[in-house]
């Protein structure tokens, strides 16, 4: 595992060019920081998190420093600073890039996502949820097409890239202050911290950094919506709920919500509640591949051997909301 990982600063080498080239042609001053420059993650997490970091950069280089003008008028100093940070969490690595621009406008946020039929008129949104539309597909407040942005090609790519490698996004903004957006990966794509769960004589691995929490439930927690969907109540919002045993079609007596768990997951762009039975507990397990022995299945990503020598797959959550989208659709 040691001989894997390797320093940050290899993706981080070629932001500097990037920040000069195109701030020239913004015609902006930018400064560029970088700290935890020795951080190190699995070479592979660093061969495919370059894209997504070059792209965040190449954002708020466009969309969140103002021009030298903008900037003086606004009382701040004409030469705008954008950090690049990197530290390790737990058995994460955290990759920072905030910038102290004019931070996300949320009204020009929300004009365009109406524009695009993605927001009904007159709904209100929260500022956490105009924030999560700059993920949507296609989605830019670019008022002309250049080669730094407007071409379709936008925080939706850079969120899909992230949640491949088993990591999420997330954006916080305040107005003149700036934007941050925060990237949670593995460090190793080989190890994988999850929670052993049992759906009828089956064993699976849930990725811990998916999971929100596990909850007893009542049967009447739960709405049936056409006699199909369930959605169960989660505090202040309705989470669909995926029953493990139906999607992989496995034999099994238990099938009352009130004998099983609820499992709550988050897939970065939505909530959802897998229904399983039980819980055994939390593992670090190795990864093997499926693709090299075994075609590609939805809502599996991998499996692993476990101490008795038996195989565990290990659930794909996006996969499995996507799979069970399509089904119920």
């Amino acid at each position: 595992m040691n001989i894997r990982m390797l320093s940050i600063d290899f993706a981080f080498k070629r932001l500097p060019r990037i920040v000069r080239d195109v701030s020239q042609k913004l015609a902006k001053k930018v400064e560029l920081k970088f700290s935890g420059l020795s951080t190190e993650l699995d070479k592979t997490v660093l061969e495919k998190i370059v894209d997504p970091l070059v792209h965040l950069v190449r954002n708020s280089l466009d969309h969140g420093v103002e021009t030298p003008e903008q900037r003086r008028a606004k009382g701040k100093d004409e030469i705008g600073v954008i950090n690049v940070n990197a530290y390790h969490q737990g058995g994460n690595i955290i990759i920072e890039v905030f910038d102290d621009g004019a931070g996300l406008d949320h009204n020009k946020i929300l004009e365009k996502a109406r524009e695009k039929g993605l927001v009904e008129e007159g709904e209100e949104l929260s500022v956490e949820q105009v924030q999560e539309l700059i993920f949507q597909p296609g989605f830019s407040t670019a008022i002309t097409v250049s080669d730094v942005s407007g071409r379709g090609v936008g925080m939706d790519v850079v969120r899909r890239n992230i949640m491949d490698l088993g990591g999420m996004v997330e954006v916080a903004s305040e107005p003149d202050h700036g934007s941050k957006f925060t990237i949670k990966l593995p460090l190793t794509l080989a190890i994988l911290e999850g929670l052993m769960v049992r759906v009828g004589g089956q064993i699976y691995i849930l990725p811990l950094l998916a999971i929100v929490e596990s909850v007893q439930i009542k049967n009447e927690q739960v709405n049936a919506v056409a006699g199909k969907a369930e959605f169960y109540q989660y505090r202040d919002e309705y989470l669909p709920v995926i029953r493990l045993h139906e999607i992989f079609n496995i034999g099994t007596e238990v099938t009352n919500l009130e004998q099983g768990l609820l499992t709550v997951v988050d897939t970065g762009s939505k909530r959802i509640a897998l229904y399983l039975e039980e819980v055994l507990g939390q593992q670090q397990v190795v990864i093997k591949s499926l693709k090299k022995n075994f075609h590609q299945v939805q809502g599996i990503s991998g499996a692993t051997i476990l101490g008795d020598g038996s195989v565990a797959l290990i659930l794909d959550v996006p996969g499995l909301v996507q799979y069970h989208t399509g089904h119920v659709a």
